[in-house]
């Protein structure tokens, strides 16, 4: 059996085994509630989570016939990712336990596909990690220009009361 094949195959068992490992990055707690609820609205990370890491390997497989000289469309990788980055953006995670699950997966395939596995999965793997961290940043990015904008309006509000300063506009914060 071919690797695409193999992987398509033993979808499940490898989406169950990442989500474990993904959702045991987090508390031991934290971890059980994640994995306890299939219901989004019972278990919104986990669901969210299980979601995410289904896409992205539906997105491995379909470009598994890429060559190598072609990379994965990061935007597509960094969309299929984006709610698992999220959470994880907002929570205490340094970067490398915020995007290391990535790589987990290429040790569950290894020990599923064995003898089918090709260079270009490693290369694809990779890729995706890779997005992962740039959607991380991006999100850390947004996360501190929104507390620093918060600073800014309480600064303000602060001065604006006690008379110090003149009405401003959201733009004339957001400017400066």
């Amino acid at each position: 059996m071919n690797f695409k094949k193999t992987l398509k195959f033993k979808k499940k068992d490898i989406l169950t085994k990442w989500f474990e490992i993904t959702i045991n990055t987090y508390p031991e707690e934290t971890s059980k509630i994640f994995n306890r609820s299939k219901n989004k609205f019972d278990n919104p990370v986990g669901v969210a989570t299980y979601e995410c890491l289904e896409s992205v390997i539906d997105m491995l497989y379909e470009n598994m016939e890429l060559p190598d000289n072609q990379p994965l469309n990061d935007e597509l990788i960094e969309r299929a990712l984006d709610s698992v980055i999220r959470i994880r953006a907002v929570q205490d995670f340094s970067a490398s336990r915020a995007v290391g699950f990535v790589f987990e997966l290429k040790d569950i395939i290894r020990q599923i596909a064995r003898d089918n596995l090709t260079n270009s999965f490693d290369r694809k793997v990779d890729q995706i990690a890779l997005a992962a961290f740039n959607r991380f940043l991006k999100c850390r990015e947004n996360i501190f220009l929104l507390k620093a904008l918060e600073a800014k309006k309480r600064t303000y509000s602060a001065f604006e009361r006690s008379g110090l300063a003149e009405e401003l506009k959201e733009e004339d914060l957001l400017g400066s």
